[in-house]
């Protein structure tokens, strides 16, 4: 029995995979090797180290004995299908489905306990992980090439410190490397940049059940000249291009777990994140605020732990466009086919951005997961995440299907 346990979960790593299981672009613990198994939740209380190195940083003051090392990777692959019927700002009906290659997600975190100075309270954490989303339809007939992708790298660095024996807090300072470009494949291309956010967390223990909570500042990051407006040149390399501020939103957090079932084994947890787009400086013109539902379970079982999660985050996508000239963050005008031409921003041209560019439009996930204790020191982790197909009419001109499935695998190090 031990045996099929380590070949499924080692097996896991193997298995066909094809979507991302995003809220909007971020990921929020859902991509990690263990925690993703739980649907991302992780707020009160967590399953492995990276969940408080990219979570809640008050978390990190349950691994207060030595130091733990977490190396893994999730594969992501967006299927995004869009039919559209040719009115304006395109010329012709046309259908297809984005041609966006699989993603890879890095996890890379460590936590550090500072008992060995006489800082018996204090736990240092660090950690390399990374978000996005992107979908490609280039050379779709009539489409005119609509072309996006986002990926933020985010270095973190923090501390959680236990002030009593039921009471923690935490900090976290997140560094984000940015590469943006949007639009029609004929008048973006990507630029990059760098911004900053902070995190901080509390968590609270009351015998068997932990209720904790974080707030997270909004990570801005200009991207320059990253889009073509269709416009005259006023002289060389000025006064064709956009910039653009984009800001990922802050966020409010709360959730509570316990472990009084079946003598601990069964752990449960319970979060809710609310996304604020509404706020947020270009998302506001096409998102709306998002709230984030996970309920996650872990059974262990010996060496194993199983793990199983539910998640439900409705579609970001923004309703009832005044149809006149919105824009998108500072475009007023973009370039049309071959970045001529410039077309006025309308609603209906946000709503085909919407539609192309920004159509992660799933809301509930169902993930599934299992690790295991290899050595006394080494352990490993799997997930795979489903997100159920979604079908929206946006605008009444442009109709998206998404669904989500996503597979991730760790190994950790416990050193003591």
């Amino acid at each position: 029995m031990k045996n099929k346990i380590l070949v499924a979960a080692i097996t896991a790593l193997f298995i066909p995979v094809a979507q991302a299981t995003t809220y909007g672009t971020d990921v929020n613990n859902t991509a990690l090797p263990a925690t993703g198994g739980m649907a991302g939740a992780s707020i009160a209380r967590t399953v492995e180290g990276s969940a408080a190195v990219f979570g809640n940083p008050a978390n990190l003051t349950q691994y207060t004995e030595g130091t733990t090392f977490q190396f893994g990777a999730t594969i992501l692959d967006a299927e995004i299908n869009v039919v559209h019927d040719g009115l304006p700002p395109v010329t012709g009906a046309w259908e297809g489905s984005s041609n966006a290659d699989p993603y890879l997600i890095p996890t890379v975190a460590i936590t550090q306990s500072m008992a060995g100075l006489g800082f018996e309270n204090l736990v240092l954490g660090l950690g390399l992980t990374a978000t996005g989303a992107g979908s490609d339809f280039r050379d779709t007939l009539n489409s005119g090439d609509p072309n996006s992708e986002m990926i933020i790298f985010l270095a973190n660095l923090g501390a959680g410190y236990k002030v009593t024996d039921n009471l923690s807090i935490g900090a976290m300072a997140t560094l984000g490397n940015g590469y943006f470009q949007a639009s029609l494949n004929s008048n973006s291309s990507s630029a990059h940049n760098f911004g900053i956010r902070g995190t901080v967390g509390v968590n609270y223990d009351i015998g068997a059940t932990t209720i904790g909570g974080y707030y997270r500042s909004p990570l801005k990051i200009t991207y320059e000249n990253y889009i073509g407006n269709g416009g005259v040149p006023i002289g060389p390399g000025r006064g064709t291009f956009h910039s653009d501020a984009v800001q990922q939103p802050q966020e409010f957090a709360i959730g509570i777990a316990n472990n009084s079932l079946l003598g601990g084994d069964l752990q449960l947890n319970a979060d809710i994140i609310h996304k604020d787009y509404s706020s947020a400086s270009f998302y506001t013109d096409f998102f709306r605020d998002q709230t984030v539902f996970a309920l996650g379970a872990q059974l262990t079982t010996g060496k194993a732990k199983w793990r199983a999660g539910y998640s439900y985050a409705r579609d970001p996508i923004k309703r009832n466009l005044d149809p006149g000239i919105i824009g998108i963050g500072n475009n007023l005008t973009i370039g049309g086919p071959g970045s001529v031409n410039p077309i006025p921003v309308s609603g209906a041209v946000v709503e085909y951005f919407q539609g192309t560019n920004a159509g992660a439009v799933w809301e509930e996930s169902l993930t599934v997961g299992v690790g295991y204790q290899l050595l006394p020191n080494i352990g490993v982790d799997a997930h795979l995440a489903y997100a159920l197909e979604n079908d929206l009419d946006i605008g009444g001109h442009t109709d998206v299907k998404a669904s989500a499935l996503q597979a991730g695998f760790g190994i950790t190090w416990v050193f003591k």
